[in-house]
Order: C-alpha cells, then structure tokens, then sequence
C-alpha cells in the first residue's frame, strides 16, 4: 500500500510538470509528424510503383503484394537471395528490385536518428523543466542539433545492434529465440538513460561510452527505478482498468437489455464502449509514457548530481530511491 501511495505521490509531481510547462506536450507531436514525413518519403515511391493498373485500384495493391511481398509459409527461401522476414511471417523479397533494401534501410536508420533527434531535445527541456526553468521548443532542437554527431552515431550503433539482434532471433530456434529476447531485453533496459546521458555529456560522441555512462547510471538506481517504473505502471493499470469495468458494466447491461433501451441504440452503445475503451488505452499509454518519460529525468538528475528535481521533493525521493 505504501509503494502505491509513494506512486501516486511520484504522477501527480511528474504532472505538475507537465500541467506546468504545456509546451512540453507538443514534443511528442512534433516527432511523430517529423516520423510521418519521412516515411511518407520513402513509401510513396513504393506505393506509386508502376504496375499498370490505377493507384487507387485493387489490382494496383495486389500487384504490390505480389511484386515485394510473399507468404513465407508457402515460397521457399533460396539460399543467398536477399530477403527479410518478418515476425509476421511475411518476406519482403529484393531480388528483382535492388533499389528496395536500401530503401527500407535508409528509412530504418533515418526513423532511428529522427526519434533520437527528437527524444534528445524533449528531455532537455523535461530537465529544464525539472530546474524550474521555463520550456522552449527552439532551445530544446537547436541543443539537439548541437549533438548531431552523438545522435548520429548512436542511432546508427543501436540500429545496427537492433537489426543484429532480430536478425539473430529469426535464424535461430526456439530456446535461441528465448535467449536472443532476454538479451534484447538486457540491451533495453541498458539503453534506459542514454537520451539523458546525451543531453548531459556534451563532449562524448561514442556510442559505446554513451552506453557505459547510462549502464552506469543505471547500476547505481536498478532497485528504485524498477520499483518506480512498476509503481507508475500498476497506478496506471488501476485507473484503465476502472475505466473499463465502468464501460463494459454500461455497455453489457444496455446491449442485454438490463437497462431498457432500443435495440438499435445498445448495439451503438456497444460500439461506443468498444471505441472509448480503445481510446482510453491509447490515451493512458500515451500519458504513461510522458509521465515515465519525467520521472526518468527526474531520477538520472537525483542519481547524478544529488539535486532535487522540481516539484519532487527531498523526502519523496529519499523513499523512493537511494543515491548509492
């Protein structure tokens, strides 16, 4: 009980900063419009392929289908070709089409670069934030900008370390699978603190030394951050899960008859809950992940300088953690 209490205290500090500097909010849209930019970029020249039917027709996209992509449970693969499966179980197959593999690498890369651009100037402005400074978007890309190098290279070391991995866990057998997870784990969880170990370290551009500083970070808090982590999480799961035994009570004793409605109008209550309930997953995901996304600045500032992040408290975060 006390572990819930200390969470509950620990979202409501990490609210009042974001209810505090708004703009924060604009950070995570902002990635996501960049993100959705570039991928555009690179499919539209899949999509518009020529295949001598309409863009808009359905013998347009099925002849997509059969040009770059292949059911891998029923083609064969040939030893040497170059192909990517997919967890999916579909291949993309890049025999005949040379221009497809860089194509879809350049876009893995860029995406990984443009998402660490991005986390880069939104956790400087979350530690802004946190100092009782004022948010400013300009500032926060134009340090992002400053680092280029850093977040270059880590986005090119942890792509290719990523792809090495799922590469692996697709080649191997089920106990391999089961090893390669936990190591992807491991290599998650090492990653933690490193969007903040970029903004932090302004001199150091090596990956591998980046990722040493947020392992060690990371060492030095393993407990209390678990515990938080878990904490904000199960707080979150609470209140989705109150939101949907409500709905599904609603909606199952209007589509049932308990309450005395048409018929026409439970079935739209139905589909209603069905909707709210999705919207509220995806909402409470998206806050979770801003709210996990302060308390993990909020931590790596305590953890590193001993300073008392704004609107966090001495007392809160000596019982939630321990500088060791």
């Amino acid at each position: 009980m006390n572990k819930i209490k200390r969470s509950i205290k620990l979202l409501k500090a990490a609210f009042a900063v974001l209810f505090r500097e708004k703009k924060l909010l604009l950070f995570p849209m902002i990635a996501s419009t960049l993100a959705l930019v570039v991928a555009l970029f690179f499919l539209v020249p899949v999509v518009f392929y020529p295949t001598g039917d309409p863009v808009f027709s359905a013998a347009h996209w099925r002849a997509l289908g059969d040009t770059f992509l292949q059911d891998a449970s029923q083609k064969h693969h040939v030893p040497g070709s170059p192909v990517v499966v997919g967890k999916s179980g579909f291949a993309l197959v890049v025999t005949s089409h040379w221009w497809v593999t860089p194509l879809f690498a350049a876009l893995y890369f860029i995406s990984m670069f443009i998402a660490t651009f991005s986390n880069v100037a939104f956790y400087h402005e979350i530690m802004q934030a946190l100092n009782g400074n004022a948010v400013s978007i300009r500032r926060g890309f134009r340090v992002a900008a400053a680092r280029w190098r850093a977040v270059l290279l880590w986005s090119l070391f942890a792509g290719l370390v990523g792809y090495i991995i799922n590469a692996i866990e697709q080649r191997v057998g089920f106990l391999g699978k089961i090893i390669m997870s936990f190591i992807g784990m491991a290599w998650s969880v090492a990653c933690i603190f490193i969007i903040p170990t970029l903004v932090r370290d302004t001199e150091t551009t090596n990956p591998v030394k980046l990722l040493r500083q947020s392992a060690g970070t990371l060492k030095r808090t393993w407990g209390e951050l678990v515990v938080g982590f878990v904490g904000l999480e199960l707080v979150f799961g609470l209140i989705f899960l109150t939101i949907f035994l409500g709905v599904g009570a609603v909606v199952v004793m209007g589509g049932y008859g308990h309450i005395h409605l048409p018929r026409v109008l439970g079935l739209w209550l139905m589909l209603a809950g069905i909707a709210g309930v999705v919207l509220a997953l995806v909402v409470m995901s998206w806050i979770s992940n801003l709210v996990n996304q302060v308390y993990r600045c909020a931590l790596y500032i305590y953890a590193t300088e001993g300073v008392v992040p704004e609107s966090f408290d001495q007392e809160l975060l000596d019982s939630a953690w321990k500088v060791k």
